[in-house]
């Protein structure tokens, strides 16, 4: 028999959290590398069951010459929690949205519905900088799309050479966080956000997914003790600029893995 899904969502400043049947527990936008007039290009925060995307859609909805107008985007996973969405089409309409749907068992589910250009606008493209996917994560989403490098401005390039560089100037090669055996995720985050130019919940997250090996049964409240934590790379925490974002992402992760 099927099982009626239910949805909460709410929307506040540019953040969107769902709750469907366990299986989307989170979907906002990150950040965008776009204005009106340039092709769309945005990040997106993705938890869902099993990190398992391959049901969700994203489209642009804008209107031109008075009609409504829809275009599927292409997907590039970034990381087990963050995507990055790209188009073709130039987007011109200054009110135009984000629409975010799922494959059910019914037909297609309608998750969200976002403003573009409420989300931040963020030179910190994570498609400049791509990192490479640890091994065994399912967070692929239409593998076969490639993203286009070409749509953003030299601005927006020069300011994330700037950006990493700044970082790279921090962080040594092979560097190691200092910590002991009766530190928590926490406090060690809070300990390095300064040095890392971020907040508690962005330095949380960048450290697990630098360090996943050092979380039992890679889940983030489960830190093991006695083993060592290499420092995020400026690539990596490029990707958490947001704190209200961050923190939220953080804690649906948190509470997902609470519950496996």
């Amino acid at each position: 028999m099927y099982k009626r899904l239910i949805m909460l969502l709410f929307v506040v400043s540019g953040m969107c959290v769902i709750h469907v049947f366990a299986q989307v527990s989170h979907v906002s936008i990150n950040s965008r590398q776009f204005d009106v007039g340039q092709q769309a290009l945005l990040k997106m925060n993705l938890v869902v069951q099993n990190d398992d995307g391959a049901a969700l859609n994203f489209y642009t909805r804008q209107q031109i010459d008075g009609e409504m107008q829809q275009q599927k985007l292409m997907v590039q996973p970034i990381n087990r929690f963050l995507v990055q969405l790209s188009g073709q089409q130039i987007i011109t309409d200054p009110k135009a949205q984000l629409v975010v749907t799922m494959n059910g068992h019914d037909g297609v589910i309608l998750l969200a519905v976002l403003a573009l250009f409420d989300a931040p606008l963020s030179f910190n493209s994570a498609q400049l900088t791509k990192v490479p996917m640890p091994s065994g994560s399912a967070v692929i989403v239409n593998q076969s799309a490639s993203v286009r490098v070409g749509v953003t401005s030299n601005n927006v390039e020069q300011a994330d050479v700037a950006s990493e560089s700044h970082l790279q100037s921090q962080i040594p090669e092979h560097c190691q966080i200092i910590k002991d055996n009766s530190d928590t995720l926490w406090r060690i985050a809070d300990r390095y956000k300064g040095q890392w130019n971020t907040s508690v919940y962005g330095a949380m997250l960048a450290i697990f997914e630098a360090n996943m090996l050092a979380f039992s049964k890679q889940k983030i409240h489960l830190l093991l003790k006695g083993v060592p934590l290499h420092c995020p790379s400026p690539q990596i925490l490029a990707q958490y600029n947001n704190q209200a974002v961050d923190r939220k992402v953080f804690e649906v992760i948190q509470a997902k893995h609470a519950s496996e």
